[in-house]
Formats: structure tokens, sequence, C-alpha cells
């Protein structure tokens, strides 16, 4: 692709100050699962081409989904046309430049990105029958899990995914890199009734970067877990009690939470509340925060971000002190600082700030059941509906607990129609203690978290 795109780039800078051309490349099998039938089967590959160019300060992009040579020229000349028409930024110093050789943050291949398996599952005829293997597995899983008596489970949907996709990034200043991975993500959900005619569901999940960390049967035996333990939920009564957030329920808070305002856009445009706060304690002390692109095996890992910018581990709070934000070049140059190769982005749209994986860590740890057995009177959440409508200016949220358990004297039991609010702020001031059962959901890498006091509103 490179000979492509420094074609396209040599034509861009006739017109142009500085010039970026972003390409992909991608190929992606999936299969839907409806009940235990196969409901859709898809094998799509895919590329596009994303063109930036600067002229005086302003900036044009544009995209196309085709390569060919009469699209391409198309595509760079409407990024020229609105550059011209766009207004000046004065804040933007530049597209990055390479590396120098003395920087500490150099290109290296994060390990345990690419799987050959996941290459061959998808070049050879009759791909689409072995993944429809591995779905069969979850089934398996499911239907291999011993339930009490009286108790019927029965899968609704499901799906399985595998990819491989190439990144390619050339700009005017000097940046010519790529990299390519694979992944591999299942997941299943499972309704469970008993005889009383109450149904619950339970919904297991994970995603890989190679093929031979995948264990299908866990996943289906898991959901069947979820649903049946749910089932017989009691009500609890509204108070504030200690809550302990499972890896996925820290996940979807977060995501809405924590992450955007750890953006530097956000604290840029004061749409943060840790606007001014670098340097200040802002959560436990025994909490720290990590964001690595380069972590082995991590679902967002890259040799670099989405403008060439060598990924980096970000230490973004030190025992509760906030030291970093999630940069890109943009953001970093307005704050006189370096890009912490933050730029997350694809063909279509420009960069902007973003996690990779969100490593959250502690100084001390316990098992789950430790976390638990602490608590004369709380609540476990194994995850959380609604964490979408929380406020990511004020941190404020209220939510529906799902697959929640009722903590007493370290024994659990369910719970039904159960609600949490608060403000992720105060969240992390009482977090007192991490788990060890630390998995990565999407960009967060978190074990269970202990919360000394959450509003739970039943």
């Amino acid at each position: 692709m490179f000979d492509t795109m420094h074609k396209w780039l040599r034509k861009a800078l006739e017109s142009c100050d500085q010039a970026e051309i972003y390409g992909e490349r991608s190929d992606i099998l999936s299969i839907d699962l409806e009940r235990e039938e196969v409901k859709k089967v898809k094998h799509v590959k895919s590329t596009g081409i994303g063109v930036r160019v600067v002229i005086s300060n302003k900036i044009g992009f544009s995209y196309t989904t085709a390569l060919e040579n009469a699209r391409i020229e198309e595509c760079v000349e409407h990024a020229i046309k609105q550059a011209r028409v766009s207004e000046e930024d004065p804040y933007f110093s530049g597209l990055p430049e390479p590396v120098s050789e003395t920087s500490k943050h150099g290109y290296e291949k994060p390990e345990k990105t690419f799987d050959n398996r996941i290459v061959d599952l998808l070049g050879v005829e009759g791909g689409s029958e072995d993944a429809i293997e591995y779905c069969k597995e979850m089934l398996t899983g499911m239907k291999e899990y011993e339930v009490r008596k009286g108790v019927r489970c029965r899968p609704t949907e499901g799906s399985f995914a595998a990819a491989f996709d190439e990144t390619y990034i050339l700009n005017s200043e000097g940046i010519e890199t790529s990299d390519a991975g694979t992944y591999v993500s299942a997941g299943i959900t499972v309704v469970a009734g008993e005889d009383s005619d109450e149904e619950t569901s339970g919904f297991e999940g994970k995603v890989s970067r190679m093929l031979g960390d995948m264990d299908f049967g866990w996943i289906g035996s898991e959901a069947v877990k979820m649903a049946v333990d749910s089932l017989g939920g009691k009500k609890l009564k509204t108070k504030a009690i200690p809550v302990v957030l499972s890896p996925r329920a820290v996940q979807s808070l977060l995501a809405y939470t924590l992450i955007p305002q750890l953006s530097a856009e956000n604290v840029q445009r004061k749409q943060s509340p840790y606007h001014g706060k670098k340097g200040g304690g802002i959560a436990s002390e025994i909490i720290t925060i990590i964001d690595d692109g380069t972590m082995p095996s991590g679902v967002n890992s890259r040799k670099m971000d989405g403008e060439g910018v060598p990924s980096q581990p970000t230490h973004l709070l030190e025992n509760g002190v906030l030291k970093n934000f999630l940069y890109d070049s943009y953001t970093a140059c307005k704050d006189g600082v370096e890009s912490t190769g933050n730029a997350i982005r694809s063909f279509d749209n420009l960069p902007s700030p973003g996690a990779t994986n969100f490593i959250i860590n502690a100084r001390s740890r316990a098992s789950k059941d430790e976390l638990i057995g602490e608590i004369r009177e709380g609540l476990f959440i194994n995850d959380v509906i609604g964490a979408h409508t929380a406020s990511r200016a004020s941190g404020d949220f209220s939510v529906v607990a799902h697959n929640a358990y009722g903590i007493k004297k370290g024994d659990l039991f369910p719970v039904k129609q159960v609600m949490v609010a608060g403000n992720m702020q105060e969240v992390l001031k009482h977090v007192e203690m991490l788990g060890t059962d630390t998995r990565q959901i999407y960009n967060v890498v978190s074990p269970s978290i202990m919360v000394s006091k959450v509003q739970v509103v039943a």
C-alpha cells in the first residue's frame, strides 16, 4: 500500500504545506447466532484511505474506500479544497515528526498481538465452518453446566468474530510506519427460568488477540452460571452500602466517565472535572492507573498510534495523584508537552485522544472471596445498564445493577430491581481494595474493585 500512498502524498504536496495519508486494510469473519442456530455469516474485506492536508495552519480531511486512481485523486482534491475554506487554527503546529534516536519511546511491536492461526482461519476455504465449530463449543459449555432441578436454560443470541487488520501511516514530515494485528471475540446470552415463570439473563464474552487464549466452553458455562445465580432475586433497602464492582462493571462505568475525563481534549475544553487538578490527589491513594499501548496481548496494543507516534505506557494516576492526561499531537502542542501516543482513529475520521489499554493497579490486592468476606452488608455487581447516560462533565451516574448479588456477612444472594447512583470522582476516592481477578474488557484492564460507600436505590 505504501507505493500508492507515496504517489498521492507527492501529489497532495503540490498544493499544500503538509500532508498525511492513513491507510487501513481489514478482513473480518463474523457469525451471529439466534438461539442455537446460525442466523448470519459474513466475511468482509475492506480498504480505506484518509487524507489530511495542511495549508497555512488550516486543516482539510477526506477519505475513500476505493483505491482506484481517480477516486483517490478526488479524495486528495477534496481535502485540499476543504483546507482552503477552513479557518486557520492558531494551536496547530504541524503534523508529528519521526522520533529522534535519543527518544526513550521508539517503535516496538507489542508481544502476542498477531496470530497466524487467525490469519489461516480467514484465508482458507471452509474457515466459516471452523468458526461455527467454535460457536458450538460455546453452546456445549452452556449445556454441560449442571443446574438445579426445575431450572431451564436457553441461549437467546450469540456471536463470534475473527479479524486481521493492517494500518499504514505516511506523512510529509518523515513518518512512515505500519502495523498488523489479529483479533478474535465471542459471546453468548443465556436466559434461565424456573417453574415460577421467573426469568433472568446472563451474558459472558471475551476478546483476545490470540485464538489459543479463548475458551469457548467457559464462555457458555459462565453465561449460564450468571443467569441461574440471578434467579430468585430479593429486594434491598435504599441506603449507602459497600459495593464490589466486577471488571465488566468497572469498564461500563469508566468508559463514560473517567476515561473521557482524562482526555486532554476534554480537559482543555474545561469539560472535565480534572481541569487544573494535575499534581493533586483525585482518588484513593491505593490506585495507580497506566494507559499502555505496548501491553503484551493488549486488545488495543499497537507499535504506534493513529498519527504514527510510537505507543508507550503513560502514568495517569500514581497512588491517587493525577500525573498526566491522554494526548495526541494536537492537544500536546496546546499544552506544550509531548504526545503520549494516544491518537485514536480510523481511516474515516481525524485523530483524537483516547485510551488504549487502561490498566488499573493497586499496591495491595485480595481475592474476590476476600473482598466479599470483608463486607457485613453490601452489593456485588457483575454489570450495569445505562452507563451511557452518565455525565462526562460532572461524573454523576445512575445505572441499573445487572446480575447483582446482595452481600450478608460474606455470603451472596441474588437481588432484583436495584439501581446505584453516585459520582465517579467520589467513587474513586472511596476505593478500599482491588481484587486479583484482573481481566481486559474492551479498553479497560481491571480487577474487581471494592468501594466503601455507594448509594443503592431499591
